[in-house]
Parts: structure tokens; C-alpha cells; sequence
């Protein structure tokens, strides 16, 4: 529902501004935990538009036949495609507990299929340091800074193996996002963010929020 509401705005933006996005990607989270009840890693899933799943199979020539479907020996060629980072990407992740950053390790057991269509890929990104989920809420974004990836949390949040957890999300105000890009783009400081590889850093405002809260048991 997101991804329409956003299409339906960039219908009506400014020109410069429907330059962005270019990939549009429904996200999930899974919040792991280890015996002691400690936050230990999230799990992340993308589900890549159709599109962009056509390009990237092509590139890949992966599904030659065009049947919608893969082979296991396809599935492993697939596998990690979109987490060889450079160094420095934050892998489009941001946690914060106690209004601190949380340091997360590089991406790992990555995994991926097709599904209906479009690449459906998924890894492990563990925290450097556990955290104690019951002293404050921890809260996660999904956002690319620099807004040529849209994501919406269409492919779901859930809490594994912890029933003293639960989660909340708050949706971004979409219109008030625009509102801040095209403020950007023909504002007072227009100048520098002529031409498309200057385009603000504007993805979060187009961020929902997860909280997850834990009670202590």
C-alpha cells in the first residue's frame, strides 16, 4: 500500500524530485534473540520490484527460459548478489538503542529466490555488541540516504522466539517528505543539488519506523 500511496506522489512532484526512486523494494525484519533474551541479530529480507528482478536475472542469466522459476544450482549463483558492499555501506539498516547508534557486522547467511516474479533475497546482519531489549525501546529504520532505493516493510516485521517482545511501527508522512524534497530542490540552497548525482539525502523522511518493545520476564 505504501509503494502505491508513494507512486501516486511522485506522480504529482516536481520533475527533478520523480527522478528518485529508481528501485522500489518491500523489506522485511526479523528481530533474533539469543538464550538470554539479548537482542542478537535482525534478519533482512528484499523483495525487488519486477523490474529491477528482470534486469538483475538477465545480468545474472539466471531463468533463461522464462518461466518464473529458478533451479537450486541458479539459487546458489543468486545468493549474496546484493551484499558484495563497499566498504563504508551501511546496508540500507539503522538501529538505535538508548539514543545510540548500534554497530552492525557485515551481512551474512545471505539466501535467494524468485518468487512471483521478483527477486526475493535475504541475510543476517548480526549486532557487535548485544544489546539488553529490556531497558529501552530499540528502533529500526530501513532507508536508503540517498533515495534511489524506495522501501516500504510490505514483506512484514516479526519478533522470533520471544514473547516478552512486541513491535509497533509508525509510517512516514509521505506528503510532508515531498514537502521537505521539493522545499530542497527549489529553495534558497536550489543550486547544489542540480543535476541527478546531487540529489539530497532524503530517504529517511520516507522511512517508517519499527519500535520494538521488551518487557523483562
Amino acid at each position: 500500500m505504501k509503494r502505491i500511496a508513494l507512486t501516486a506522489l511522485l506522480s504529482l512532484a516536481p520533475m527533478q524530485a520523480v527522478t528518485h526512486p529508481h528501485v522500489y523494494v518491500d523489506a522485511g525484519i526479523n528481530f533474533l534473540f539469543d538464550d538470554t533474551g539479548k537482542l542478537a541479530a535482525l534478519r533482512v529480507f528484499w523483495s525487488y520490484d519486477e523490474f529491477y528482478s528482470l534486469l538483475q536475472l538477465e545480468e545474472l542469466e539466471l531463468d533463461q527460459d522464462g518461466d518464473g522459476t529458478i533451479t537450486v544450482e541458479e539459487q546458489e549463483k543468486l545468493a549474496g548478489f546484493d551484499t558484495n558492499w563497499v566498504e563504508g555501506f551501511e546496508g540500507d539498516l539503522y538501529v538505535t538503542h538508548e539514543d545510540a547508534k548500534v554497530a552492525l557486522g557485515p551481512p551474512m547467511e545471505a539466501g535467494a529466490t524468485l518468487q512471483d516474479g521478483r527477486l526475493l533475497t535475504w541475510h543476517i546482519r548480526p549486532l557487535l555488541d548485544r544489546i539488553e531489549p529490556t531497558t529501552a525501546e530499540t528502533i529500526v529504520k530501513v532507508y536508503d540516504p540517498t533515495f534511489y532505493s524506495a522501501y516500504t516493510l510490505d514483506h512484514g516485521v516479526e519478533v522470533i522466539d520471544n514473547p516478552d517482545c512486541s513491535l509497533a511501527i509508525q509510517a512516514a508522512d509521505l506528503p510532508k517528505a515531498y514537502d521537505a524534497v521539493e522545499s530542497l530542490l527549489y529553495g534558497e540552497n536550489s543550486a547544489q543539488y542540480e543535476g541527478d548525482e546531487s540529489f539530497p539525502e532524503v530517504g529517511e523522511l520516507f522511512a517508517d519506523t519499527v519500535f520494538l518493545e521488551c518487557a523483562s520476564s
